[in-house]
């Protein structure tokens, strides 16, 4: 009862604006169940005392902001900066930092929230141009910030819920601005509704004081549906009984803002200035020494002005724990001299992928290496890793640990045998996480040597487990297990090849089959055993091959266009050079103009402005092979290609003969107008450039950037894996 009394008297104050009143709300987004992203805002409501006072009363300045995005992760509370996480990653941060103690002046007229925009965007754009805030940040932050002030005002506006809803209410429900209002409860004080949206799946519960008609709390829900998943969006505001202070200051916003990519503080002339990172590394070294964001913001930096000893220095005083969920762990434990207190507190901060990466490459590339004094040698590291840690690091270690002692003594066959056989009967967990199929084929290399058959049969055996493994396996590491099925198939292929022709073709046969046929079946890891075992990334140009030498090129040859139309830049060489060596009689153009070309899938449609303000469709660049560049000024490798692109396309204008059979487009993602031009202009490029309407490169399914497409004369699409050289391509089709 006395609680409620409070609550009443800080209400009743505010009316009369002797007082202010604070209040939490939190906002959470559910996602098949899993918590998504929240929000909670402290927010004081108090009379507005400024020189607006009688055009706007009422004013909010919000004091604190806990958010959390899992998708990330992103985690950022004003209470706890310690415990911030990627906050440097997400424009989100500087739509936090510009809301901190912002007054938000505001008015109610009946059911709608008028809310004192000017004054607020000029205190909005003053945050900006003290931050030096980037142009399309500023625009950006200003919208989300108005937008988000209207919201939260909103939801304080009860005042339409005057005597006569009163009064109405006492008879049954009412609606009111599509929301269908019923009494729960009435007492002297507070009024208990439930309220329901008549046209969504909106529903909710409300408490507000009779007199003032602010509300004590509100509880709402609603469920929607968005691509074929389904939505929960909750929200609840509440009267808390003190006003909350942050530890939030002027300082601590300056320095993650100004280290971040909206800020302009660090750059001249769009490029990154190693004088002024300098300074900025001097100035908050002095005031946040021991901040986790500014530590991990500080290694990038000196990452990116290429001051590598400042960064290994920086690297090993900064506090291991900063280190976790970023590149800057692996780092660390590949520099390798590390004390033992150092690796210890280290490696259970690895994720599931760094701790992979690490183990399966790093440690394995430095076992038997001398260490420094007082580091760790690679080989006392696996040993705490097999004996010290958990069973996990057991699995991903000791593996690597039996392979390297098989390996060392193959001359003792007895002892090596022994080995092989407990090394194959780990279960599938060591085989998954501890990378055994590398292990197993490198003893296999190393035994074939020395006895044949045996080695025959622990190649049977390899291909037979990981078959298992890899049609059972829905981790990351299935790509891991293909690769070395492609692998072992082939080394099986080769034992039979001259003994059985037949038998050694289905072995390669399926080492092409496993071989992947794009980036996405391809593993990072994968590249690290083609070293170790000096294999192939792909087998599929070797079963092609002896197809054709065994009668069968017609066979290869669909196979070859197949790989062409599965992966297009890749395929061509291959498909190309296979025609010409196996059908020397018929031109090759004239079978890729009419035979192949027509299989390729249709170029997306588009019509998007140029810098001009002209249209360009997809129907204007008919006639020609044209590549298509897609690209933004705020891409680091864009920015560096784009003198060879423009060299190109001015070599293009000065040859008639290449112009009028080759065009070139590029168009510009994620950008605005301005930013582009001022590249274009400062750069003297010449390139003509679209500007994206946010749909085009969906259409084009653009996975990264840059990105390169050619579209054919026809319309017909050819897409550019990443880093393939293009040029020779283009030129090479375009003389068909």
């Amino acid at each position: 009862m006395r609680r409620l009394l409070f609550v009443f008297l800080l209400l009743n104050s505010v009316c009369f604006g002797q007082k202010s009143v604070s209040y939490k709300i939190t906002e959470e987004s559910f996602s098949e169940g899993k918590l998504i992203q929240s929000k909670s805002t402290y927010f004081t409501l108090s009379k507005n005392k400024s020189a607006s006072k009688k055009e706007f009363p009422s004013e909010i300045r919000i004091n604190a902001i806990e958010y959390k995005d899992s998708r990330n992760p992103f985690f950022f509370s004003s209470f706890y900066p310690d415990s911030n996480q990627n906050v440097l990653s997400s424009s989100i941060l500087v739509d936090i930092l510009t809301n901190l103690q912002q007054p938000i002046r505001f008015n109610f007229q009946h059911q709608e929230t008028i809310v004192d925009t000017s004054s607020l965007r000029k205190e909005i754009l003053s945050k900006a141009k003290y931050w030096q805030l980037s142009d399309d940040i500023t625009d950006m932050v200003r919208n989300n910030v108005m937008v988000g002030a209207e919201f939260l005002c909103s939801w304080l506006n009860y005042k339409y819920l005057g005597k006569d809803i009163l009064k109405r209410l006492q008879s049954g429900p009412v609606l009111v601005k599509k929301q269908l209002y019923k009494i729960a409860k009435n007492d002297k004080k507070n009024l208990y509704l439930t309220f329901r949206d008549t046209s969504t799946l909106l529903k909710g519960e409300l408490v507000v004081d009779k007199k003032t008609l602010l509300p004590v709390m509100l509880s709402r829900q609603n469920e929607y549906s968005y691509d074929s998943r389904t939505f929960i969006n909750t929200t609840k505001l509440q009267v808390i009984d003190t006003v909350v202070s942050s530890t939030y200051n002027v300082a601590y916003a300056e320095m993650l803002l100004n280290g971040s990519f909206a800020s302009k503080v660090l750059y001249t002339d769009e490029a990154i200035d190693s004088l002024k990172v300098m300074d900025y590394i001097v100035k908050y070294d002095a005031i946040f020494p021991n901040d986790r964001s500014f530590v991990q913001r500080k290694l990038s930096l000196l990452q990116q002005i290429k001051n590598h000893k400042l960064y290994d220095l920086s690297l090993n005083d900064a506090p291991v724990n900063f280190l976790a969920g970023t590149h800057h762990l692996l780092n660390f434990l590949y520099n390798g001299d590390l004390s033992r207190d150092k690796f210890i507190a280290a490696i259970p901060l690895l994720d599931h992928e760094k701790r992979y990466d690490w183990m399966q490459n790093g440690l394995y590339q430095h076992l038997g290496r001398p260490a420094k004094a007082g580091a760790l040698s690679s080989d006392e590291q696996t040993d705490l890793l097999v004996n010290y840690f958990s069973e996990i690091e057991k699995q991903y270690t000791y593996p690597m640990v039996l392979g390297r002692r098989i390996i060392q003594q193959t001359d003792n066959l007895s002892q090596s045998k022994k080995m092989l056989n407990e090394l194959m009967d780990l279960n599938d967990d060591y085989w998954i996480n501890g990378n055994i199929g590398r292990y197993a084929l490198l003893a296999y290399q190393r035994m074939v040597s020395v006895d044949l058959d045996y080695s025959r049969q622990l190649l049977a055996d390899i291909i037979s487990k990981l078959t298992v493994l890899y049609n059972a396996d829905k981790t990351d590491h299935r790509n891991i297990t293909r690769a070395h099925l492609a692998t072992a198939n082939y080394l099986a292929f080769q034992v039979d090849s001259k003994s059985n022709k037949q038998e050694a073709l289905n072995y390669l046969e399926k080492a092409a089959l496993y071989s992947p046929k794009n980036q996405a079946e391809a593993a990072y890891n994968s590249s690290y055993d083609i070293m170790f075992l000096k294999s192939k990334k792909s087998y599929a140009e070797e079963y092609l091959t002896e197809l054709a030498a065994g009668g069968k090129k017609d066979v290869a040859l669909q196979k070859y266009i197949d790989e062409f139309l599965t992966v297009q830049g890749t395929g061509y060489k291959g498909l190309r050079d296979f025609y010409q060596h196996y059908y020397p009689e018929q031109k090759f153009g004239e079978f890729f103009i009419q035979k192949v070309v027509p299989q390729l899938p249709d170029a997306p449609d588009f019509a998007l402005a140029n810098l001009e303000n002209s249209k360009v469709e997809k129907a204007d660049l008919k006639g020609k092979w044209t590549l298509v560049d897609f690209w933004g000024t705020w891409c680091g490798p864009c920015v560096a290609e784009m003198p060879k692109l423009n060299n190109f396309y001015e070599r293009l204008k000065s040859d008639k003969s290449k112009r009028d059979k080759i065009g070139f487009m590029s168009i510009a993602c994620s950008d605005t107008e301005d930013k582009v031009k001022s590249f274009i202009t400062r750069n003297n490029y010449t390139i003509p450039v679209l500007m994206s309407d946010s749909q085009v490169e969906k259409n084009f399914k653009v996975r990264g950037y840059p990105s390169k497409y050619i579209l054919t004369p026809e319309g017909k699409l050819i897409a550019i894996p990443f880093s393939f050289d293009w040029q020779p391509l283009l030129e090479e089709v375009a003389t068909f």
